[in-house]
């Protein structure tokens, strides 16, 4: 498996992580703890959009050369 679709995975597995993460704080918003997976959240969809960019980086600059 290339490096851009390990990329793509691992993005994809964060974006999902992210996600329940969310759904997570929104269940749980009346509990004081639960800003612990809204600070979780955003740094995972923050993750999964980096991550997808350094693949797209990577995948054009591949198929330029």
């Amino acid at each position: 498996m290339d490096d851009i679709m390990q990329l793509e995975i691992h993005g994809s597995i964060m974006l999902v992580t992210g996600i329940v993460l969310v759904l997570l704080w929104s269940f749980f918003s009346a509990q004081w703890w639960s800003s612990v997976f809204g600070f979780l959240s955003l740094f995972f969809l923050i993750e999964a959009i980096w991550h997808y960019g350094v693949a797209d980086y990577k995948r054009l600059k591949k198929e330029s050369t």
